[in-house]
């Protein structure tokens, strides 16, 4: 048995499918002839298989299809016609077109008895090699064919079980009608979202499915629908919201889309796609609702508020009357949250709502602008709308001050409100709501618990804070901040032992700007942390600087750190980094914290003020007696030192009460071992009674303000003893 296959396929076009070379067999039992035969036929694509006997032939026709079988009549043990004869039997070879090559001498007889076998043709002995190519030609080509429609049914039958499982599995409702709206065909879907059978379905107007409103389903007609009419033009139709029936009898709201059917541009049904919308129109609904409302406290939210406000000044302004805004801000709220837990916070502020609700009028506005935030509206005043607008804030605070009872805990908070009145303090929405905000902030500024009515002045202040806090932004961005140096003076030798690094800020005309003014600023704005993470690095790199011009042994320097840096930003990690970046000892430094730390009951704090500690790091409790530390925490916390606040210090030749104040800190120091200097030393009578008590360090003018670090590099290099500046 041999094979033959020559590579070259025949060309297909572009973006069709390629199909398998053509098969030929020859059966022939001369070798010599299947060598001419395949000569003859190199050029015509196809695969050639090769049989010396009828036993072969056959055996060759169960395992391949052929396009056509070059079959002698004459040969041995089994002839050419008996061989297409027990082709015929089998099913897959019943058809494979036979072309028998005999010798040119047959009768009439002969001829006909290959064709009653299935025979297509005959070639004649000795064969012309053109006529065998066109004849091959012809039924390679047929191969072809066939395979390319073979392929299409199959696609085609593919396209239709993959569209009937779409239209099974979709999630949409499908429902096929007839050009006079009878139902011909619905999926799955349909009959699951209508709660109907197939059966009970088909052959129904799709009016039987649709609500007609208040109209008779039966008085109308099909054509008079939208879908109709869209669809017999050719046009889709699509509605957002309609309406179904379901089978019990129940309405239920659909998006659906009707596509016209057309057969050579003949109208001739429709297909609907649907799919329940009552979830997405409960979902809009909530959405509707929650783009006006606080979900917490059931209040018109700030979008709302806004959007009520600029109507309410708008009626204002057409009526002549004044409006009244009123900004309430809880004072504490953070203290609750913190204490409590949120979730009491939350519930406080459900019950300050309805507590707020109850003293407004049904036509005031009232909502929560946002946390601990609420907003008032009040309309159709008089000319003593201020006086009105006084009394309601009266109300308020009053109906405020009542403790509230929460799952056991007895809470009490106060409010401050902002007024702002239109159009005395603003003739806009987003004005009057800034300058309700102004007077909120001035009135807790006033000690809480109150209300203030806007003025020009606090407008001015107001923009006097954003030019403060533009000239910040800027001068972080210019690098207009430095570090200046105060020395540490050792109290018995009088000799430099260390200092702290105090921020100071020269804007760009060479004016220094007060700590006073701009520390407080950084801590609102929320930079403080960018700040003291610079103010870390400088003071590590100017330690190492100074190491190298002859350092004391024992000189460490102070560094001021915020609240906010201790509780969130890991300045233990941001500290050994620093340590390791300029190979420097943990000695070296000492961090000062406030008094107001030691009040705070964190576990967190408390484990990163000893990963501080554990890197060597001293800590100090700065200007210690000025704040409510809790005297405990002195022995609990890592501490090393304290340092005597000035205040204290400027009047301990003053008064006697002082000086016993002073005295009682130092030895309250000495029995903890810890450290203490006295700041703001400005006089020798000073510095002998902080010598007279037991401090070990002493700060101030006598000695030297804060200076430079190219004032301060010389004062060590000099190594001289610190002389009055």
């Amino acid at each position: 048995m041999l094979e033959t296959q020559y590579t070259k396929s025949p060309t297909s076009n572009s973006g069709e499918r390629s199909a398998p070379r053509p098969k030929i067999l020859i059966v022939d039992d001369r070798p010599e002839n299947h060598r001419s035969i395949e000569r003859v036929l190199a050029q015509a694509g196809a695969q050639i298989y090769n049989a010396l006997d009828g036993n072969e032939a056959l055996s060759l026709t169960l395992r391949h299809h052929f396009a056509v079988v070059l079959l002698d009549v004459m040969m041995p043990v089994m002839d050419g016609f008996e061989t297409a004869a027990l082709m015929r039997i089998n099913d897959d070879s019943k058809t494979t077109p036979i072309i028998f090559i005999t010798a040119a001498d047959y009768s009439v007889d002969f001829e006909f008895k290959g064709y009653e076998l299935g025979a297509v043709d005959y070639l004649f002995k000795p064969i012309q090699p053109h006529s065998l190519a066109s004849k091959v030609k012809v039924f390679i080509e047929l191969e072809r064919q066939r395979y390319q429609l073979k392929q299409s049914l199959e696609d085609i039958q593919r396209l239709e079980n993959r569209n009937k499982l779409l239209l099974n599995s979709i999630g949409e409702g499908i429902i096929g009608l007839n050009d006079q709206g009878e139902i011909t065909f619905i999926n799955p879907a349909t009959e699951k979202l209508l709660d109907q059978s197939e059966r009970g379905l088909l052959g129904n107007s799709i009016l039987s499915v649709m609500y007609a409103g208040d109209s008779d389903a039966n008085e109308v007609s099909w054509t008079d629908t939208e879908i109709f009419r869209a669809c017999s033009r050719g046009e889709p139709h699509h509605e957002e919201i309609g309406v179904f029936w379901h089978r019990a009898e129940r309405l239920f709201p659909v998006e659906f889309t009707a596509t016209p059917l057309e057969d050579d541009g003949k109208f001739i049904g429709v297909v609907i796609a649907f799919q329940d919308i009552t979830q997405r129109r409960k979902t809009e609904e909530q959405l509707a609702h929650l783009a006006q409302y606080d979900s917490l406290t059931g209040l018109y939210n700030r979008y709302a508020f806004t959007s009520m406000l600029q109507q309410g000044i708008a009626r204002a302004s057409r009526s002549g009357q004044p409006l009244a805004l009123l900004f309430l801000d809880l004072d504490q709220f953070k203290q609750v949250n913190d204490n409590l837990g949120h979730e009491i916070g939350d519930c406080l502020l459900q019950e300050v709502a309805q507590r707020l609700s109850s003293c407004v009028r049904d036509g005031d506005v009232i909502s929560r602008f946002g946390g601990d935030e609420f907003t008032i509206i009040l309309e159709s005043f008089n000319c003593r709308s201020a006086h009105n607008a006084a009394i309601v804030c009266d109300k308020l605070l009053s109906i405020l001050s009542d403790p509230f009872r929460i799952r056991g805990n007895s809470i009490r908070i106060a409010a401050s409100i902002g007024i702002g009145i239109f159009p005395q303090s603003a003739d806009s929405a987003e004005a009057l709501m800034r300058c309700a905000d102004l007077a909120m902030y001035r009135a807790k500024k006033l000690g809480r618990n109150t209300y203030q009515f806007f003025t020009d002045e606090m407008q001015q202040e107001a923009q006097e804070t954003l030019e403060m806090e533009s000239r910040i932004r800027n001068a972080i961005e210019h690098y207009e901040f430095e570090l200046f140096y105060q020395p540490k003076i050792d109290i018995e030798t009088e000799t430099v032992v260390g200092a702290e690094a105090l921020l100071r800020w020269r804007d760009e005309k060479g004016h220094f700007i007060s700590p006073e003014l701009f520390v407080p600023k950084l801590e609102e704005m929320g930079l403080i942390e960018k700040v003291g993470a610079w103010v870390l690095e400088a003071a590590c790199q100017q330690i190492r600087d100074w190491q190298g011009g002859g350092l004391p042994a024992d000189f460490k320097l102070a560094v001021n750190l915020s609240v906010r840096q201790l509780t969130e930003s890991g300045v233990a990690g941001t500290l050994k980094g620093l340590l390791d970046r300029f190979g420097l000892a943990g000695t070296r430094l000492e961090l000062e914290i406030t008094e107001s730390i030691m009040l705070m009951d964190s576990a967190a704090m408390i484990d990163e003020l000893r990963a501080i500690h554990d890197l060597g790091v001293d800590l100090s409790v700065d200007d210690f007696g000025t704040g409510y530390s809790s005297l405990g925490y002195l022995h609990a916390l890592p501490l090393n030192a304290l340092k005597i606040d000035k205040s204290f210090t400027l009047k301990v030749n003053q008064d006697e009460d002082t000086q016993k104040i002073v005295h009682a800190i130092v030895s309250l120091a000495r029995s903890l071992n810890l450290h203490v200097t006295a700041e703001g030393v400005e006089t020798r009578p000073q510095l002998e009674f902080m010598k007279k008590i037991g401090c070990h360090t002493v700060q101030g003018f006598l000695f030297s303000p804060a200076i430079p670090a190219s004032d301060f590099t010389q004062l060590i290099q000099q190594g001289s003893r610190s002389a009055n500046h």
